[in-house]
């Protein structure tokens, strides 16, 4: 709290709950139809599946094989939506969720940052995790196996086949050793920010669902359009994500799976819940909870989002949009609206869902 701000005050606090319907922890009212719900689910579903299949369907299918510098662009799009999602959806319904006026009044008044705090605590445990991996990846790629996990990595390595054999000699082998671990490590990065970014998704896609699930059918109609939308492009930002770690085809189509099916598995809780139950969907435990959550996980996307910025995109700069390269101007331009326009639509989408 800064200096000479005075703690927000229970009157004030009344008078601005008056104000934003959105702190309060009420319970909608109106018509409540199974039927609505359950079309909303399969809807959802298909959204997500699409969103998440299309950028991998380039991968198996050679007529849908994109053009490198479109992938590129797919994963500029992608970068945009992460960053969005992390500050307008999950960050911002962090704050909101805190200033609840179910959430224990000692969260609320004792420490106004609590929620940017969570989110800066899971940045920063990101980035921990992120230099242990480093070490311990570097150490696998620089082993004696020289061997990928096959678990996880597919056989293609991308930028692997293609290196030249080079001058130096280290003993009897050539230095094509250094740049085939180079490229496995480049690759299991990529995996684990792929993990690391639907584990966010997921969470925050389940409290969507169950956001919907207990929504009465005017509520529920307006969140079905914005939220196929939203699953859509998050799916989109994901495939695109997945296909470029080059993964094993039964781990894409888990991860894919998941992500699909978390929104409708959300809206299914809510529904069972709202038809067989008196248990609380605004209750203090549930709603700090998703605050909790969204804060946390609002942070690990944030960290993922800079990491894509300040590596992938600089990467892909230099590599398709150099000073080598066909149309650079337009191209760089054309990657730079297209990280813009990702984090716009999803900021826009951020009003409904």
């Amino acid at each position: 709290m800064q200096a000479g701000m005075e703690p927000l005050q229970p009157p004030a606090y009344t008078a601005q709950i008056a104000t934003r319907p959105e702190l309060t922890c009420a319970a909608s009212k109106g018509e409540y139809s199974v039927a609505l719900h359950i079309v909303a689910i399969f809807a959802v579903l298909i959204a997500s599946l699409l969103g998440t299949m299309l950028p991998l369907a380039g991968k198996y299918v050679s007529c849908l094989r994109l053009h490198p510098f479109a992938v590129a662009i797919g994963k500029c799009i992608s970068s945009g939506v992460v960053m969005a999602v992390a500050m307008v959806h999950m960050m911002n319904h962090g704050v909101a969720g805190f200033m609840k006026d179910c959430v224990s009044s000692s969260l609320r008044q004792s420490f106004d940052a609590l929620s940017l705090s969570l989110a800066m605590l899971a940045a920063m445990f990101m980035h921990i995790l992120d230099v242990l991996m480093d070490f311990m990846l570097e150490s696998w790629a620089n082993g004696s196996t020289g061997e990928p996990p096959s678990h996880l990595v597919g056989s293609e390595l991308p930028g692997a086949e293609a290196a030249p054999c080079g001058q130096e000699v280290l003993g009897a082998g050539c230095h094509n050793h250094g740049v085939l671990a180079a490229a496995r490590l480049k690759n299991v990065k990529s995996i684990v920010a792929a993990i690391f970014m639907e584990f966010g998704l997921v969470l925050h896609s389940v409290f969507l669902g169950l956001s919907v699930g207990v929504a009465h059918d005017a509520e529920t109609r307006a969140l079905l359009v914005a939220l196929v939308f939203h699953q859509i492009f998050e799916g989109l930002a994901l495939g695109v994500r997945l296909a470029d770690a080059s993964m094993n085809f039964k781990l894409e189509l888990l991860m894919t799976i998941i992500y699909a099916v978390s929104v409708p598995l959300g809206t299914a809780v809510g529904l069972v819940i709202v038809t067989t139950s008196n248990i609380s969907m605004t209750g203090t435990n549930f709603i700090t909870l998703q605050a909790a959550l969204d804060s946390v996980c609002g942070g690990i996307l944030l960290y993922l989002g800079f990491t894509l910025i300040l590596n992938d995109f600089r990467a892909d700069l230099r590599e398709l949009a150099g000073q080598d390269a066909a149309h650079r101007g337009w191209k760089r331009l054309g990657m730079c609206v297209a990280l813009w326009g990702g984090a716009a639509v999803m900021t826009l989408l951020g009003k409904w869902a």
